[in-house]
């Protein structure tokens, strides 16, 4: 019986990474955060490939959880303090 805890062979992640980028959509938004000069939020990247928010969001976050993207937190309106509201996140 294989132990669950074990760490993942090398290179199993690099497929998996791999792997995302099989879907068209997910591609398209890879390659539009990847190749922009600054940090690109969830309403850019969806209105750029064309899809809801939602959806972009999905596809991003699962780049994100393949190591494909980074993510940050910033807050876009320069505003600071309570009632600033909730920083974005970035890809």
């Amino acid at each position: 019986m294989e132990d669950s805890t074990e760490a993942a062979p090398a290179g199993l992640a690099d497929v998996a990474g791999i792997a995302a980028l099989a879907d068209p959509l997910r591609r398209r938004l890879y390659r539009y955060v990847a190749r922009s000069a600054d940090a690109v939020g969830r309403e850019e990247a969806a209105e750029v490939a064309g899809v809801p928010v939602h959806t972009a969001k999905f596809h991003l976050d699962r780049l994100a959880d393949e190591g494909l993207l980074a993510v940050e937190f910033r807050r876009l309106t320069g505003r600071t303090g309570p009632g600033a509201g909730r920083p974005a996140k970035l890809y």
